[in-house]
């Protein structure tokens, strides 16, 4: 794994912990905002497969 590819997947990793947060915070206090959570964090996962695969 190269640097280039590590700090995609680190980058992308935050930001889909982030998008997990959102989503658990919406659920907790009910604004109804889960799926905003939800398709970042499936967007940075794919993301991350996407980086990784080597061609």
């Amino acid at each position: 794994m190269d640097k280039r590819a590590l700090a995609a997947s680190l980058l992308l990793g935050a930001v889909a912990f982030v998008g997990l947060l959102h989503t658990v915070l919406a659920y907790a206090f009910g604004t109804g905002l889960q799926q905003i959570g939800l398709l970042v964090a499936a967007t940075c996962i794919v993301g991350i497969v996407l980086v990784n695969i080597r061609p």
